[in-house]
This record gives structure tokens, C-alpha cells and sequence, in this order.
């Protein structure tokens, strides 16, 4: 069930570190705001941003958009990534990115992304992929879950 994507390089809006729940809802309600109809998806990732230690969530925000709140806007590298889906918990998050790594290291095609071999420094990331509704209905989000690879 692993899927191969490039995302393209990109514009986003990073939280910032998130460090409490508050964090996370003030940087959810100011993307969730803004009009995406007519637009990639997906568009916000999180990851655990290794270099400064702290998680990090972005949004790929639309061309030509100006107001980004308190936040900053970076340039998101893109690149090959391998993806997984997985019920949107800790424990299964973990337990597919593991078989990511272990499928990306017995492929003949791919390498895990590490600083010698690529050009950007790229984070394991996650994006949930199902709605409000389907959490009320099913009592849990599904999650994708992204290793940063390269061709070998």
C-alpha cells in the first residue's frame, strides 16, 4: 500500500513551534479560514522539525495570498516522498512510518533522504486526510504519513 508523490516546492505558513493544544487551534482556525477552493491538496503538514526540536505544522498557501496572520511564510522544498495510510494515533502513525523505512531500505529504486544525498533537509511529516464528519461517525481521523526518499 505505499504510494510514491512529489510534492512541488512551495510556499507555506509555518506555526511556528506548537508546544500546547492553544498553539495548535489558534494556527488550525487562521488556515481553516481561508478560501482553498481550486487548490492543491494536500495542502498542511506537520512534522517534528528535528533541527529546532519542536513539531511544526504548515499550510501551502494559495498564490498571491498576502495575510498571514502572526505567522511567516517559508519556502517548502517539495521532493519524492513515500506514503502510507494509517488511523491518525500515535501508535499506528509510528507503526507505518516503520514499514515506510523498511520498504524504502529493501527497494532497488529508492533511499531514505538524508543531508549527503539530498539538496533540502525534508521531514517525516503527516496529513490527516479525512473529515470532521468521518471522526464523529468513526470516532478516529486516518492519517497520511510521508518519508522523504530519493531516487538511487
Amino acid at each position: 500500500n505505499v504510494r510514491i508523490i512529489n510534492i512541488p516546492e512551495l510556499k507555506v505558513v509555518s506555526s511556528g513551534p506548537i508546544t500546547n493544544m492553544e498553539e495548535l487551534e489558534k494556527f488550525d482556525s487562521w488556515w481553516s479560514a481561508i478560501n482553498i477552493n481550486n487548490y492543491i491538496t494536500p495542502r498542511d503538514f506537520m512534522w517534528y522539525n528535528e533541527k529546532e526540536k519542536y513539531m511544526e505544522w504548515v499550510f501551502a498557501i494559495p498564490d498571491h495570498y498576502e495575510d498571514f496572520g502572526d505567522y511567516c511564510l517559508k519556502d517548502f522544498p517539495g521532493g519524492l516522498y513515500a506514503v502510507i495510510t494509517s488511523k491518525d494515533n500515535e501508535e499506528d502513525c509510528n507503526n507505518a512510518k516503520e514499514q515506510l523505512y523498511i520498504w524504502v531500505l529493501e527497494s532497488d529504486c529508492f533511499e531514505l533522504s538524508t543531508e549527503k544525498n539530498d539538496t533540502a533537509i525534508r521531514y517525516t511529516m503527516n496529513h490527516v486526510i479525512t473529515s470532521k464528519i468521518f471522526k464523529e461517525k468513526m470516532g478516529y481521523h486516518l492519517s497520511d504519513n510521508f518519508v522523504p526518499i530519493v531516487v538511487k
